[in-house]
């Protein structure tokens, strides 16, 4: 048999779309601050088992995501990009899993377009360029369910083997939803295709659940040991049971959230997502050759995804990305089916097209907020969001089109591709710098001042942490004494008890005064 050669290109054409402009912008609150500064503050304490955000604990995730951050930061010290660094590497573990896949039960051909595709789909790229634990998540996911397939092909023990060290990686990174998905797909598929003896004996594999225990169960022991109910109250029931009853923080949507948002997250590829609807039919019965089946264990995972968390009340956007494997591979696998240039076209040109217009729609979008922060940042992404980056979108939209239309040589996927690639440049270079002045700089610049002063500070009725991150100190939640320095919002601060020593839209460091004393009016700086 001859020796399959890996294509070498692959791996720095992935490496230059993970890593694109990774330590180009700042963190993004509450999510990038909020893990960056639970990881960071662990070396501050000396405690890698709990982890805290800021001065109290935090219980939204496990804690692998926070170990590979640590590493991290532990080898690069503390930049930007160090923490991002988790999520590039498992977009590009991610990528080359679904590869390795596809070129075992389809060909080479269609395991390098579904690499590509996976790379340059905007969802996916974007989990990958941020400091959360989805794009670890996402890699423990795929790769459990592609594993999973691969055993229904080919049963072993060694294969169940890695399936659950799989799980239990996930479970160390996002909880039980590493276990759900898995179980949910494997069991509709298994016995939907009369390979029922095979799922029991994979369900009841006691070394393997012995190793999940192993690898999963320690650090789960240890919080508890060191926690008791608050770690039960906060991750079990708040983070896990009541995201799924409750919507958390606003986060809701009705039932065609999903399917509604799926193309932008899958962007530039809508057009070829719609065309592979009629492999659907391939849910009712497979071939011989065993392809047909590898489409149903396909739509049986992104079904199980979709109406997962289309039942569930709290709707992010990330979520659907734990179900986009399995369409990125079905994609890649019809490609051909897509031969309307205009189809391919109709979402880059909707997408490049609300770029253009986006500077026009932020001052009816400023007209509507009342939360001062959210006013600041509208406000400065006027400075940014301007018509140079009108301009810039609109090129982007018009390059993109003239390469689906003219490249007549290139199959329309093929030009999709492309347009992916362009896509990525314009978000990591442009869209994504932009928002990140416009919403995380005024906090930079406080933490840089609160560096010069060399004296404590003190978080005043604000959460934003990447300040944390940024002044590398833990700064306790409390009311000023008279003498000390808080950060914190100007609407939140009794401003007339208080001098301003540093300013940056609404966010301000300032002195507790004495009793009775007066703010003095010229301490007032802008940054």
């Amino acid at each position: 048999m001859r020796k399959l050669q890996f294509p070498w290109w692959l791996l720095p054409a992935l490496a230059g779309l993970f890593f694109l402009n990774l330590n180009g912008y700042l963190l993004f609150d509450h999510d990038e601050g909020a893990f960056s500064e639970a990881t960071r503050g662990m070396f501050e304490r000396g405690d890698f088992i709990t982890t805290y955000l800021n001065d109290r604990l935090r219980f939204d995730k496990p804690i692998l995501i926070y170990w590979l951050q640590a590493a991290s930061i532990y080898v690069f010290d503390i930049e930007v990009w160090a923490f991002r660094l988790p999520s590039a590497l498992a977009g590009i573990f991610w990528c080359l899993a679904i590869f390795f896949f596809t070129r075992r039960y389809l060909n080479e051909a269609t395991a390098v377009a579904a690499a590509l595709m996976a790379g340059t789909a905007l969802g996916i790229n974007a989990i990958a360029h941020v400091a959360t634990a989805d794009g670890v998540l996402n890699m423990f996911l795929a790769m459990t369910l592609l594993c999973i397939y691969h055993y229904s092909q080919a049963p072993s023990r060694r294969l169940l083997l890695v399936i659950y060290a799989l799980m239990a990686l996930g479970t160390l990174t996002k909880g039980p939803v590493a276990v759900v998905i898995p179980l949910l797909t494997a069991c509709l598929y298994f016995l939907s295709s009369g390979l029922r003896p095979q799922l029991i004996k994979a369900l009841f594999y006691f070394p393997g659940w012995l190793l999940f225990l192993a690898i999963a169960a320690p650090w789960y022991v240890l919080i508890y040991l060191d926690q008791g109910q608050a770690f039960i109250d906060g991750f079990i029931l708040k983070h896990n049971v009541n995201r799924f009853n409750d919507a958390m923080e606003g986060h809701d949507g009705g039932l065609l959230f999903y399917p509604l948002v799926l193309p932008f997250v899958l962007a530039p590829f809508g057009g070829l997502l719609l065309r592979i609807l009629p492999s659907l039919k391939h849910l009712r019965h497979g071939d011989e050759d065993g392809k047909n089946t590898l489409d149903r264990f396909l739509w049986i995972w992104f079904l199980v995804v979709l109406v997962l968390f289309s039942l569930a009340s709290t709707k992010l956007p990330h979520y659907i990305l734990y179900g986009c494997t399995p369409l990125i591979i079905l994609m890649a696998r019809h490609r051909e089916w897509l031969r309307s240039r205009w189809l391919a076209a109709a979402f880059p040109a909707l997408f490049f097209g609300l770029m253009a217009a986006f500077p026009l729609l932020v001052p009816s979008i400023e007209a509507r907020l009342t939360n001062p922060i959210e006013v600041a940042v509208a406000q400065r992404a006027a400075e940014y969001i301007n018509l140079q980056f009108a301009a810039i979108a609109a090129g982007a939209g018009i390059l993109s089109l003239l390469i689906i239309f003219l490249l007549r040589r290139a199959a329309p996927w093929m030009t999709l591709i492309l347009v992916g690639g362009i896509q990525a440049m314009f978000v990591w270079l442009v869209l994504v710098p932009a928002a990140s002045e416009a919403q995380q700089r005024p906090v930079w610049e406080a933490a840089q001042f609160a560096r010069l002063l060399n004296e404590p500070v003190y978080t005043q009725s604000i959460d934003m942490p990447s300040f944390n991150v940024y002044l590398n100190r833990v700064t306790e939640r409390r009311d000023l004494n008279p003498g000390e320095v808080g950060y914190g919002r100007e609407d939140r601060v009794e401003m007339e008890q208080h001098e301003v020593l540093f300013q940056s839209g609404p966010i301000v460091i300032v002195r507790r005064l004495d009793d009775g004393a007066v703010p003095a009016k010229d301490s007032h700086h802008d940054g």
